[in-house]
C-alpha cells in the first residue's frame, strides 16, 4: 500500500487554541476519504496543511513523499502541483470562458508568458475538451462563466481540478452552494472521474449521508481530534453523536446515520435522503 498523505504528532495553533490534533493519519492513493463534522471541527485546517497553505505547530505532514511546506520554492512548488483543490467558492473567473478557466489547470505546465496571452498548445486545449465533454459540459466552452449555473460552475470546478493532472484532490465543502439533488449529482459526477484515474480524494462535508454514500473511507472529526476513522458502514448512530455532540443541529444529523439496508455501491439507486435536514 503506497501513503500519499501522512500527518504524525500535528498540532495546528491558532493563537493558543489548539485546533487541530491529529496523532496519526495515513491516507493511501486512490482512497476517497470523507471528513465530516460540525463547523470548527478542524476539517478546513487538516485541508490546508496536506495542501501546504498552513505549516503545523507542531509533528509533521507528508504529502505524496515530500514537506508541502517546504522551505525550499522549487520543492513546494513541485508537491503543489500534484494537488489539486475544489473551494467551495469555485473560484472561477466569471468574465472569462470556461474553457479558458479551465485551461488554467495546466499552468504548471505552460510557460507563464503563454499562458497570459491564452497561448495553449493544441493538445491541451483537446485535453479540455475531453474533460469538458466528461463532465456535461459539451459545447459550453466558449461561454463565459458568470453565465453558468450554479452546478454548471460546479462542473466547470472540477474539470479545472481534473485538468490539472494531480494526484490528489482536496475538495472543501464542494456542494455547500448547491440544491440537493444538484449536490449529489454533482459527488457522484466527481467520484466517477476520480475513480477512473486512480487519483485520491478528501473531501470535506457537513452532510453525512452524501459521505455514506460515496466516501470509501470515513472520518469524523469533533474539536480537532478524530473520534472515528473507518468504513462508511461502520459509522453508527452513536458514532455520529461523538462527531456531532455541542451541535444543535446534532440530532437532525444523526437521524441520516442508518443502516437498516445494505451499503450501496456508487452508480447504484440509492433512496434519496432528506437533505433538508443537513443545510446549516
Amino acid at each position: 500500500m503506497r501513503w500519499v498523505i501522512e500527518l504524525e504528532n500535528v498540532h495546528a495553533l491558532y493563537g493558543h487554541t489548539c485546533v487541530l490534533d491529529v496523532e496519526r493519519l495515513k491516507i493511501a492513493a486512490a482512497e476517497r476519504v470523507f471528513v465530516v463534522g460540525r463547523s470548527g471541527s478542524g476539517k478546513t485546517t487538516m485541508e490546508r496543511l496536506i495542501k501546504g497553505g498552513l505549516r503545523p505547530s507542531t509533528g509533521r505532514v507528508t504529502v505524496l513523499g515530500c514537506d508541502p511546506t517546504s522551505r525550499i520554492p522549487s520543492e513546494r512548488r513541485a508537491v503543489q502541483r500534484r494537488i489539486a483543490m475544489i473551494d467551495q467558492e469555485f473560484f472561477l473567473v466569471p468574465r472569462q470562458s470556461v474553457v479558458a478557466n479551465v485551461l488554467t489547470g495546466c499552468l504548471g505546465r505552460v510557460s507563464p508568458w503563454k499562458s497570459l496571452l491564452g497561448w495553449y498548445p493544441a493538445y491541451e486545449w483537446a485535453k479540455a475538451e475531453a474533460i469538458l465533454r466528461e463532465v456535461e459540459l459539451d459545447g459550453l466552452g466558449n461561454r463565459r462563466v458568470e453565465r453558468l449555473s450554479g452546478g454548471q460552475r460546479q462542473r466547470a470546478a472540477i474539470a479545472r481540478a481534473l485538468m490539472q493532472d494531480a494526484e490528489i484532490i482536496l475538495a472543501d465543502e464542494p456542494i455547500s452552494n448547491l440544491d440537493p439533488e444538484l449536490a449529489e449529482a454533482a459527488l457522484g459526477l466527481l467520484v466517477d472521474c476520480v475513480k477512473r484515474r486512480g487519483v485520491t480524494l478528501v473531501v470535506n462535508l457537513h452532510q453525512p449521508s452524501l459521505a455514506l454514500q460515496f466516501a470509501s473511507r470515513l472520518i469524523g472529526l469533533s474539536e480537532g481530534k478524530v473520534v472515528y476513522d473507518g468504513a462508511p458502514e461502520g459509522f453508527t448512530v452513536d458514532e455520529a453523536k461523538l462527531v456531532y455532540r455541542g451541535n444543535r443541529k446534532h440530532s437532525q444529523a444523526c437521524e441520516e446515520v442508518r443502516h437498516d439496508e445494505p451499503a450501496k455501491a456508487v452508480g447504484e439507486k440509492t433512496p434519496r435522503p432528506n437533505l433538508r435536514l443537513l443545510r446549516d
